[in-house]
C-alpha cells in the first residue's frame, strides 16, 4: 500500500505502507478511531467477510484494528455519518435483497448497527456530506427541497409516492417543480 500527498492537483510526497495480502480489498477511509487530525483506512477480507482498520497519521500506520467479520452477501456502499455529525461510519448494501445497513464506527470498534431499509433495483450513487454551516448548501433552499424529496423516497419498489415524471425529451413546462413537503 501506497499514499500519496496531494496538493493543488500534484503528487507532493509518497509513503510506502506497507503490505497486506491480496485477498483485503479497499471499503473506504474514514475518521474511525476518532483521534484528529487521522485518516484511517478500512479494508475487507474477500474470503471471510473480516473488517480491518489502519489508523493512518502522517503517512505511517499508527495501529489497526480487526472490527469483526460481516457476510459475504453484504457489499461496501459508503462511508456515511449515519450515527452523528461528522463521524465515519460505514453502509454496506445486501447483494440479495437491497438492503442498506448502517455500522456505526468509533474508537475503532463497531459500537452500533442500523437497517436503513432498501431501496429495490436502485444503485447507490453515493452519499451526501453534513454541511459545515447546518445550511443546505444554497441560498435558494433548492438543494434543501431535493434532499427532502430524495427522503421522501419509499416502498419496497424504490420510486417515490406520487411523483410525476416525463420521458427525455417530453415537453416538461407543466410538470410540477420540487416543493417543501407539507406535514400534517
Amino acid at each position: 500500500m501506497e499514499v500519496y500527498d496531494i496538493n493543488s492537483n500534484q503528487i507532493t510526497n509518497a509513503a510506502f505502507l506497507g503490505t497486506v495480502g491480496l485477498d483485503w480489498q479497499f471499503s473506504g477511509v474514514g475518521n474511525f478511531s476518532r483521534m484528529p487530525g487521522e485518516t484511517d483506512l478500512m479494508m475487507r477480507n474477500t474470503n471471510t467477510g473480516g473488517l480491518e482498520v489502519y489508523d493512518i497519521a502522517n503517512n505511517q500506520i499508527t495501529g489497526a484494528a480487526f472490527l469483526g467479520t460481516i457476510g459475504l452477501d453484504w457489499r461496501f456502499a459508503g462511508i456515511a455519518p449515519a450515527h452523528a455529525p461528522g463521524a465515519s461510519d460505514l453502509v454496506l448494501r445486501n447483494v440479495n435483497s437491497g438492503a442498506f445497513e448502517a455500522y456505526d464506527i468509533a474508537n475503532n470498534q463497531i459500537t452500533g448497527a442500523a437497517a436503513l431499509g432498501s431501496v429495490g433495483d436502485w444503485q447507490l450513487g453515493g452519499f451526501a456530506v453534513d454541511p459545515p454551516t447546518g445550511s443546505m448548501g444554497s441560498s435558494d433552499s433548492s438543494t434543501s427541497q431535493l434532499v427532502q424529496a430524495m427522503a421522501g423516497f419509499g416502498g419496497g419498489s424504490g420510486a417515490a409516492d406520487g411523483l410525476n415524471t416525463a420521458p427525455l425529451g417530453a415537453e416538461t413546462s407543466q410538470q410540477p417543480s420540487l416543493t417543501t413537503p407539507q406535514h400534517a
